[in-house]
């Protein structure tokens, strides 16, 4: 394992095909996005491995636009060209009122170029993409994109600012467009809840709404050939996406006080299937490929001209199988952490999944929460699985055990937490 912080993310511009590509490249990971195509990152890869939906019909896997670009637009979803990929959008949606964004399509924050710089730091780098001034809305969107080396996130700042003239209230609102889960193969849409007494509900059934089932306080959604989506009202600030062997996760911060667009949603799940036709209650859109939508809320904020509201989302990607039952600063939770004690001292068992390279501690606590011991217990790799059974030194007065990454030159993450000999919850389960 590396002592220090590598000293290098890759930036490199491809200026060969209609629109200008900024790739950043940092050890394992590689992002790729087209600021002309409405600021979207159009790739997202582990090893080599695609984690994000591309529409392949209208984009090589040089994220080049293809010269039979679908049907030219004329503002219906009908002919909307959906690129796939992250991309920042405001809510509420809706076709009604001056207060909602009647898009996609839309010629600005959709579809429309932003413009772009990026700045290296050596270990890191941040491309900035700015859409340009909406009047319908009176937004601008900034996208910010950070890439450190040595960890496999990417966070993005999604920043609305009222650049109009009178005063707006708006959400911001990410959409990550990911391959649909494939039913058989343990694919599936997971996120935590907390203790609101409606965390998922109904939003919009296009042919019907996708069923979901609940236990532990994480919902899961399974493969299913529907074109729906839900509301989550409970959600507690985290979403992770299974799909052929790998695991996508979005980590954000909620505001139990802050008033959500769609009926208080601070999250929402949308799923596609191929349709033979388009869909009338949804302005013609015809489904061509499996999507999932894995997308993340702000609160409605109410600003002035010249004000701004933030939503910082850390997407963060793992080669790794079984369920998610919690996102941390650290990484996956897939086994939760138990701790007993035996006649050899503790004995730490449980699975993971870690967003950066570096040492795990066995961080020993007492009672009241204060550190007693740390004991260096594994050796985490970014994005790699961690399968946990070590043993640790006893103390009298240890009550609970922390797992911690440490990396040099970062910040320590947590991983997991528990109270020594206490079981991991069971599986009360309720259904849609």
């Amino acid at each position: 394992m590396p002592d220090q912080v590598p000293d290098v993310v890759q930036v490199s511009i491809d200026r060969s095909g209609p629109d200008e590509v900024v790739w950043l490249r940092a050890g394992a990971v590689e992002l790729g996005a087209v600021p002309a195509l409405g600021g979207r990152i159009l790739a997202l890869r582990l090893t080599g491995h695609e984690t994000l939906y591309r529409n392949d019909a209208l984009l090589d896997e040089r994220l080049h636009r293809r010269a039979d670009h679908g049907p030219t637009p004329d503002g219906t979803m009908a002919t909307w060209r959906n690129y796939g990929g992250d991309k920042t959008w405001p809510a509420p949606q809706g076709w009604d009122g001056p207060g909602q964004w009647a898009g996609p399509p839309d010629p600005v924050l959709d579809s429309g170029p932003y413009r772009w710089t990026v700045a290296e730091h050596g270990a890191r780098a941040r491309l900035t993409m700015t859409s340009g001034a909406d009047p319908r809305s009176g937004l601008t969107i900034r996208r910010v994109v950070d890439v450190v080396s040595g960890s496999t996130a990417v966070t993005i700042t999604h920043r609305l600012v009222n650049t109009g003239p009178r005063s707006v209230r708006w959400a911001p609102w990410n959409v990550l467009q990911l391959p649909g889960p494939v039913a058989g193969m343990g694919d599936g849409w997971y996120a935590g809840l907390d203790d609101n007494p409606v965390p998922v509900r109904g939003l919009l059934a296009g042919t019907g709404l996708p069923s979901w089932a609940i236990a532990d306080n994480v919902v899961h959604v399974t493969a299913q050939d529907v074109v729906g989506k839900l509301a989550l009202p409970g959600a507690s600030g985290w979403l992770a996406t299974v799909s052929g062997g790998h695991l996508v996760t979005q980590h954000f911060a909620v505001d139990p006080a802050g008033r959500y667009p769609d009926g208080g949603a601070r999250a929402e799940v949308w799923l596609e299937c191929p349709q033979e036709r388009g869909i009338e209650s949804l302005g013609g859109l015809r489904p061509t490929a499996r999507i999932l939508e894995s997308e993340v809320l702000g609160p409605l904020v109410d600003l002035a001209p010249g004000e701004h509201t933030d939503l910082t989302v850390r997407l963060s990607m793992f080669r790794c199988t079984g369920s998610p039952r919690r996102v941390t600063p650290g990484g996956v939770v897939l086994r939760p952490l138990h701790v007993e004690r035996s006649g050899h001292g503790l004995r730490l068992t449980g699975a993971f999944a870690t967003v950066t390279d570096g040492r795990v501690l066995c961080r020993i606590l007492a009672g009241d929460g204060t550190p007693i011991a740390d004991q260096p217990s594994a050796t985490a790799v970014a994005g790699g699985e961690l399968n946990l059974d070590v043993r640790a030194q006893d103390r009298p007065d240890a009550a609970a055990v922390e797992l911690t990454v440490v990396r040099p030159g970062t910040a320590e993450a947590v991983l997991d937490t528990a109270v020594i000999g206490l079981t991991p919850p069971g599986s009360g389960r309720i259904s849609s």
